[in-house]
C-alpha cells in the first residue's frame, strides 16, 4: 500500500488563500486621509442634481470635469457640503490609484475613505 503524503495545514492554508482571492474584493475601502484630485487642465462639462444615497431623490449636486484627454473627475455636494471626489482616468483604467472615489464620511472636511470605482458609497450620514 502506497501511502500519500498529508498536508493538512499547507492545503487549508492555500485552499483559505485562493478563497479569499475571489470571495472577498481586492483593495476594498481604505481609510487615511486624501487629497482630492486637481482641476488643472479640466474643463466643467456638467452639472446636475443626482441621488446620492438612493432613496429615489436627486438631492446632490454632482459637477463633471472632462480633460483633453478624456480623463473625467467628479465632485457631489449635499446640504452645501462637498463630501466626494473622484476620479477616472482613461489612459489608465485599471490603476486603483488614479481611478478612485474619496468621501469625507464625517463632514469634518477631511476625505477620510477611498473606493474603488466600483464599489458602493453613499451620501455620509451626517448629511441625512
Amino acid at each position: 500500500m502506497i501511502r500519500r503524503p498529508e498536508y493538512p495545514s499547507l492545503l487549508r492554508g492555500l485552499l483559505a488563500a485562493c478563497l479569499c482571492m475571489y470571495l472577498l474584493p481586492a483593495g476594498a475601502l481604505e481609510t487615511g486621509y486624501f487629497s482630492p484630485p486637481g482641476l488643472d487642465g479640466y474643463t466643467l462639462h456638467r452639472e446636475h442634481e443626482g441621488d446620492g444615497d438612493g432613496d429615489g431623490t436627486n438631492e446632490t449636486h454632482i459637477k463633471q470635469y472632462f480633460s483633453p484627454t478624456g480623463d473625467s473627475i467628479f465632485n457631489m455636494t449635499t446640504k452645501g457640503r462637498l463630501w466626494a471626489w473622484s476620479q477616472s482616468m482613461a489612459g489608465d483604467p485599471d490603476n486603483p490609484a488614479a481611478n478612485y472615489v474619496i468621501r469625507d464620511s464625517n463632514c469634518d472636511g477631511m476625505f477620510d475613505e477611498r473606493y474603488r470605482l466600483d464599489e458602493e458609497y453613499h451620501i455620509p450620514d451626517c448629511l441625512k
